[in-house]
């Protein structure tokens, strides 16, 4: 069973553990959400002075996350995951 999220007070580490369990780079997800660089999902990650994650990017996350539920396996990581064409 995939671990259930909260809006509006997504941790830095769970986002990183959903980016993780979606097998996405910083990059990846970065691009996904619409930002031009990694730099912002480091930045919300990050254990020391992170920014805090808008409540439109956490509802994005955990809706990726909420979405590929159904594709999990016993480890929280997608079992197949399609990449899209660059």
């Amino acid at each position: 069973m995939a671990k259930k999220y909260t809006v509006g007070s997504l941790t830095g580490a769970e986002l990183r553990h959903i980016r993780q369990g979606l097998l996405m780079t910083q990059k990846e997800l970065a691009r996904v959400l619409g930002y031009a660089h990694k730099i912002r999902i480091s930045e919300f990650e990050r254990e020391t002075n992170p920014l805090p994650i808008p409540i439109h990017i956490q509802q994005a996350v955990v809706g990726l996350w909420d979405s590929a539920g159904s594709t999990l396996d016993a480890q929280g990581s997608v079992r197949r995951w399609e990449r899209a064409a660059a």
